[in-house]
This record gives C-alpha cells, structure tokens and sequence, in this order.
C-alpha cells in the first residue's frame, strides 16, 4: 500500500521524483516527460503574461535544471528558452521568477550543459534589471566563472568576445542617456578590475577598456576607472610593508616561558600565530610579475590630453578634477609625456587657501620629468615660492612650499632659477624644524645634480673639489647621463674575477686525485734540494719587477689636493700640479668607462652578477662617502608621497574629547580593573597586607620588637581589650 501511494504522489511532488531520478533515471523516464510536457504547457501560458507570479513554473524550472544531465535529448531546447525569456522579457519579469530562471541557468552552466559564451553576454544584459540581490549574484557568477575558464590556460576566445561586448556596453552609454545602460557599464567596469587584480585578465586589451571608462559621461562609472589606476600598486606595497612587521613567534614564545603568565601575553602570541600562518599560506600562491596598468596603455599621448580637456572642461565637482589632475600628472612621469597647457592651470590653483593643496603640489612634482622644458615648469616653481615661502604665511605652509620645489626640483633641476635657489636655502637656520628641513634638503639636493648654482659655503667639501679641479659635469636640458645607471660600477665585476683568476705561477696537477691513498708523496733524492720561496725575496723580485717596467708616476695626496684647492692664492708651479692631476682623473674616468662598455657588450650578466654588482657598490659607496653627513636618495619618478610633501610635522595636542575617545578605545576587549574577591572598594589596607607579610619582613620593626619586650601585665592587659572586642563583635 505505501508504494503505492508514493507511485500516486510522484507526479506533484517534484524533490522526492528529483531524487528518484538522480538514482534511477532509466526507470522514472515516463514521469519525467510527464513533467517536462506540463512545463512546456505552463511556459506557453506564462509567454502571454510574463509579468505575473508563476510559482509553479519556477520550481518546475528548478526541477528539471536538476535532473537535465540524465535526459539531454529530451531538454536539449531547455537552457535556450530561459536565455529568450530573459532576453526579452528580463525587466517586467517578478523578481522571485526572474532569480529563478538565472539560479537554474547558473546550475546549468555549472554542468557543463550551457557555454559560458551564450551565458555571460546574457548576465551582462540582466546588470540592467533593478534588482539588487541579483546584481551581487550574477557579479560573483560572471567573476568565478572566467577565473575558472582561465585557471589552466588562457581561453583567449572567451576573454576577446567578453572584452570586446564590454567595451560596446561603455560605447553605448556616451551614445544614450539610459540609467540601465549606465549600471551595466558600470558592473562590467568592476569585473574588468576585479579579474585585474585575480591577475585573471592582466592585458594590455583590459587596461585598455578601463582606460575608455576614464571619459565616460558618468561620474561613478569614471571614479572607478580613475581610481583603478591610481591605485594598481597599492595592494603589493601593502603586502611588502607587511612582510616587514612580521612577529617573531619564537622570540615571543621564549619569552612566555620566563615570564609571568597573562592573558594579555598569551592572546599576543595567539595573534602572531595567526599572522605567521596567514602569511605562510599566501606565500605558497605562485609568484606573479605585472607591469602598472599605466605602462600597458595603447596610446598615452592621447589618453593624458583627452583627459586633460575633459578636466578643463569645469562640469564636475572638484574631487573628480583632483583625481584626474593625478593620473595625468602619473602618466606624464612615467611616459614623459609632453602636455605644456596642464602646467599653467596647475598655476592657478597653487593657493594657500585652496582645498587639497598638497595633493595639486603631488600632481606637479609627479608631471615633472627632466624632458619638461624649464620654461614651462618656472612659473610653477615662481607660484609656490611667492605664495607659500613667504613670512606671510604660517610656518607649516612654508615648509609645504619648499617640499613642493624640492620633489619638483629633484626631476627637473632646471626648473629653478640661481637666484631663486640661493634666496630659498637662507632659510637653512630657520626656527622651525620644518622650514628648516625643507630649506637644508633642498641644499643636499643641488650638491649632488647641480653645485656650482648653490652658494660657495653651502656647496660642500665634495661639490667644491669637484668643480675646483673640473670633474663636476655641467647640467644641461635634454642631455643624456653619463652613466647609465644600470651599468654605474660594472668595471668592477672584471676586477674581482681577475683578482679571483690571478693564482701566479701555481699550477695545479691535474692527476691529484691519482695520488696514493694516504695522501703520503714520494720524493727521490736525485731531484735535488728544494727551493724555498720566502717571502724576503718575493718583495725583491717585486721591486725588480717595478724597476723594469718603469717607476710610476707620483700623483697628488688627497690631503695636500685639499689643501691647494681651499688656497686662495697658489702659484704657477701648484697650478700646473692641479692641472695634471684634473687630467689624470679624466682619464682615470674615461678608462672606467670603456671598461664598462667593454663588459656590458661582451658579457651576459647574471642574478648573480646584479647581487654581487649592488654589494660593490654599496661597498664603494661607503668608502666614497666617508665623513659624508647624509647622502640624497633619487627620487621615484612615478610617484610621489603626500607625506613628502607635508614634512616632518609636530603631533597636535588632543582635547578631552580626544583623549576621553583614545582611553575607550583602549578599554574594548579588556576585563575590568578591581579585585576579583567581590569586594565593593578596589584594594586592601596596609594592615590587612601587613598581616599576610612574611614574619622575617616585618621582624626588625619597633611594633614587633616591642610586642616581645612586654611585661607579663601589658599582656594580660591586652588579652583582655582583645576578648571583650570579640564578645562585642558577636553582639
């Protein structure tokens, strides 16, 4: 009887047959045709009024995207009807009939029933729909979904086709005025980004279909483009400033168990387990190598002056110029681009009262490169020092101004003017740290690109030998380095292998490893006496040897150079001396130059060799610079800090509001102060303490020694105080 009824039930109750199904498919076929007829039935019905309820379609929808892998003759139309449906009839769909059909789709595309190239150009279309849940479902599905066609080999059909419907969705929101199209737009310039960063989608063809996105007539969807490539790098920074604040777990552990243990130790060490292995997890991913995002654009001319006249334009609020005012300023660093007009309206702007003003003093200093003409980046330079390094004006804004002149400085030297550049170090001895740090680095700066423009006191022991005896190269616009500076020092790489070959007269036998076991040789005695070398007569044969080729020449000391070249008046025969030796170390330079051509075109460098290159710089470096103070670090010329701009800035005084807010901050997450025996007051008296001390503490106190001292009266006396005060405290 009950197989019988279950036989009844089967055609309305849809899980159980599923189930049935997913066991049997051979013996419940005739119940499933059954069903998929009535479904065929309801679809015809629902096609005349698409905009009803139909509970009953969507769960027998749900039913057969289940079971449709075991019958796929019979629903091999199904996965194609849904698509139509959704094509035609996606906006005046009920949103529970309409997450139906895309649950079910997805379902399909899941096994493999559906190709992923007739799904997603649908999913991009539903973006359209104002449904908020389905947005966030299909954004995951369309992100998981080509990461997985990617993750064992590029499918570059898939990728071309989606990046190429893309872009026509972003085309036909400058074209139309529809809201619709605008959040399509948007959604697929987040799935652009986001398999960016997945390093799913890293070409130049994606970068390239954000960068269209940056002129797109909708504010949200151009945010988001602009911000993409501001902040391509940043996770990676991220992730190595992390690496460096790693816990050391076995210190801290060590540490555990010396000393008292707390809750508060214990939960630190538990935190650091958590970072350690965190990290140790993501390490095991396979390492990636990208270039920026700004260095796969098409055409960065064109892309920087499309910008910048969509900039001019002042339809928009001002956060949106200020963002694109930085990614023109970053594509005209890292290209060199040259876009003169973007300077004079940076002029304008170049006020102190002016919101966001450091960031228009980082959009300066990162357009500046060394093919910028002087002439374009002087006004600039001219503005920030009439406006800002004045005695008008706070002492902050002042060390504002020279940080900007000095980040613009350090990528165009040219950009300033002699007189200009001796006015702004006076205020080297200034009474502020910051005016005074600005000032001082911006003398450390010109000793290294252009001395002779400083002052002679404020050029330095090094700039000034430099240009007394000519070694010091002149700084002219467009003129190319001397050194290239991947190559500065790669002499040195010859000199140590030469030194690592010279092994003089030794010659080594090449049947050594033939000789007798025990490591014993023979000697005869007909061989003769043995000679000797000592090391007396290996300084004689080096004299000898000295004699023959000639004496070399006797060169000028470092100490007596110094003091010729501080001399105010020398004569003819020590300026003939200054002469030589000026020519020497030209030719000593020249020589190291020939020796790096030499080695750079005839020799493969290897990691190795750049290690060992870096270490023997370093090495150099550090002989060179002995008695130096500090040294200037290059700047990065892609991008620039707000905090290089801001300085070094004292920490403002907090009000009680602050410091009421920072103490409860502190608070979360803490147990709370006081006894834990339940008493009402927080501690106990000095008597009570006293009480619990040991004897041998409190031994040699007079209250002790004189309790021992007592009479046998003083002590029956206190015996007695002490029974009535307990017969007292019972009442």
């Amino acid at each position: 009887m009950g197989k019988r009824n279950r036989a009844a039930l089967l055609p309305t109750h849809l899980p159980q047959l599923q189930n049935l199904i997913k066991r049997d498919a051979k013996s419940y076929e005739a119940e499933f045709l059954q069903q998929y007829r009535h479904y065929q039935s309801t679809l015809a019905i629902f096609c005349l009024k698409p905009n009803e309820e139909a509970k009953e379609l969507s769960e027998l929808v749900t039913f057969i995207s289940q079971v449709c892998q075991c019958y796929p003759k019979e629903t091999a139309e199904f996965p194609q009807q849904l698509v139509d449906l959704l094509q035609q009839h996606c906006v005046v769909l009920n949103p529970d009939v309409r997450k139906s059909f895309v649950q079910a789709l997805i379902l399909l595309r899941n096994k493999g029933v559906i190709d992923n190239t007739r799904l997603l150009p649908l999913f991009f279309t539903l973006f359209k729909c104002k449904d908020k849940q389905l947005r966030e479902m299909l954004y995951s599905h369309i992100v998981t979904d080509i990461k997985n066609a990617n993750a064992k080999a590029k499918n570059n059909k898939l990728n071309r086709s989606l990046q190429s419907y893309m872009f026509t969705i972003l085309e036909s929101v400058k074209t139309g005025n529809s809201d619709e199209n605008a959040v399509s737009a948007k959604k697929s310039v987040d799935v652009c980004v986001d398999l960016y960063h997945k390093n799913v989608w890293n070409d130049a063809k994606t970068v390239n279909v954000i960068a269209e996105a940056c002129f797109s007539p909708v504010s949200k969807i151009a945010v988001t483009a602009i911000r993409f490539f501001l902040s391509s790098n940043e996770d990676k920074e991220e992730s190595d400033d992390d690496d460096d604040d790693m816990p050391d777990v076995k210190r801290m552990q060590m540490a555990n168990v010396h000393a008292k243990k707390t809750k508060a130790r214990s939960r630190r060490l538990d935190a650091a387990k958590k970072k350690v292995a965190k990290k140790n997890k993501n390490s095991k991913k396979a390492e990636t190598f990208n270039f920026s995002a700004l260095h796969l654009l098409n055409d960065p001319q064109g892309f920087a002056e499309k910008l910048y006249s969509k900039m001019s334009s002042k339809e928009e609020r001002w956060e949106i110029r200020l963002l694109r005012m930085n990614l023109i300023s970053r594509v005209i660093g890292i290209h060199q681009l040259s876009l003169l007009g973007f300077y004079p309206y940076l002029v304008k702007y170049l006020q102190p009262s002016q919101r966001d003003v450091t960031m228009v003093f980082v959009a300066a200093a990162q357009s500046s490169h060394p093919l910028v003409p002087p002439d374009a980046l002087e006004p600039v330079v001219k503005a920030i020092a009439n406006n800002f390094v004045t005695d008008r004006v706070a002492n902050e804004v002042m060390a504002v101004g020279l940080n900007g002149i000095r980040e613009i400085c350090a990528r165009q030297p040219l950009a300033i003017d002699e007189t200009l550049l001796q006015d702004l170090t006076q205020y080297k001895n200034h009474k502020d740290k910051g005016v005074l740090m600005g000032a001082r680095s911006l003398i450390a700066l010109y000793r290294e690109v252009n001395p002779e423009m400083l002052l002679r006191k404020d050029r330095g022991r090094a700039a000034t030998m430099q240009l007394k005896d000519g070694s010091a190269s002149r700084l002219q616009f467009g003129a190319a380095e001397a050194d290239a500076l991947g190559l500065r020092g790669v002499e040195l790489l010859e000199e140590t292998k030469a030194e690592d070959e010279d092994w003089g007269d030794w010659e080594v036998d090449e049947d050594a490893s033939d000789s007798d076991e025990e490591g014993w040789i023979n000697v005869s005695d007909d061989e003769g006496p043995l000679n000797i070398a000592m090391s007396d007569d290996e300084d004689v044969k080096k004299d000898e040897k000295k004699t023959e080729t000639g004496e070399k020449k006797r060169r000028i000391g470092k100490r007596q150079l110094r003091k010729l070249q501080d001399a105010e008046e020398i004569s003819e025969e020590q300026r003939e001396k200054l002469r030589k030796e000026a020519e020497a170390r030209r030719e000593e330079e020249e020589k190291k130059r020939e020796a790096m051509l030499k080695v750079a075109s005839s020799r493969i460098l290897t990691p190795a060799d750049f290690a060992k290159l870096n270490e023997l710089r370093e090495n150099q470096d550090i002989e060179k610079a002995a008695g130096v103070k500090r040294t200037n670090d290059k700047a990065n010329d892609d991008q620039v800090d707000e905090s290089a701009i801001l300085g070094a800035r004292k920490k403002a005084k907090m009000d009680y509001e602050a410091r009421m807010a920072s103490i409860q901050e502190g608070r979360e997450g803490r147990e709370k102060y006081g006894s834990k025996k339940g008493k009402e007051r927080g501690s106990t008296t000095n008597r009570e303490k006293a009480r619990k001390k040991n004897f041998m503490m409190i031994a040699h106190k007079t209250s002790v020694v004189l309790k021992g001292k007592r009479s046998l009266v003083e002590k029956q006396k206190a015996l007695r105080a002490s029974i009535n005060k307990q017969k007292k405290s019972k009442h």
